[in-house]
């Protein structure tokens, strides 16, 4: 059984979203991540966070369930455009498909534990690194536009399935599927994979 998973990196809950991808891949099903741009408006220096803004209510409530389910979790200060670290990975994907899982997961990292900005070229650049390939030869690719190609297919694909936010999974064939939205309870995703065995056999 596989599952897609729209995410973005600067996603909070795409970010809590990684326990149920974890939970998923737990009970047998290959999730696939896919790349989303959340808030492409972000200007490419970023946006600073008002201590007493919404999105603190937001970390807030994260970092509540982030606890409960033992995921590392800090509050960023603030939130970069992710439209480079994005394509990053998806050129991380294509030259060195091993390395992806890893650099997906340090990109998180960087953002929602270590409070590293994913908008400085420097940072990706010591992220890639970290994976053992070369920052110039993806950094030469992402700027080529082979990234961010690739995440556009991949939003055209969720618009076409009805993913509108992230995350979001996709179980079953694109347009026939089921979309679960949003970071719902651990039980719904054990009986949605278990349902969905049933009707496979």
């Amino acid at each position: 059984m596989q599952s897609l998973v729209w995410s973005d990196y600067i996603c909070p809950w795409a970010y809590l979203g990684r326990d149920r991808t974890a939970l998923l891949r737990s009970l047998g099903v290959d999730v696939v991540p896919m790349p989303y741009e959340l808030h492409p408006e972000i200007p490419p220096e970023g946006r600073s966070h008002r201590p007493d803004g919404r999105l603190a209510q937001v970390y807030a409530g994260i970092a509540e369930e982030c606890a409960t389910v033992g995921l590392p979790f800090r509050a960023p200060a603030r939130t970069p455009n992710s439209r480079r670290a994005l394509s990053t990975a998806e050129v991380v994907r294509r030259l060195a498909p091993a390395q992806f899982p890893a650099i997906d997961d340090a990109l998180f990292r960087a953002h929602f534990v270590e409070g590293r900005d994913l908008g400085d070229g420097a940072v990706l650049d010591e992220i890639v690194a970290s994976g053992g390939l070369s920052p110039d030869e993806v950094r030469a690719a992402v700027d080529g536009g082979e990234g961010q190609a690739a995440v556009t297919a991949s939003m055209v694909r969720a618009h076409a399935n009805g993913v509108a936010a992230t995350p979001a999974w996709l179980f079953g064939p694109d347009g026939e599927g089921l979309v679960l939205p949003g970071v719902q309870p651990r039980e719904l995703y054990e009986r949605i994979v278990t349902r969905l065995r049933a009707r496979q056999g």
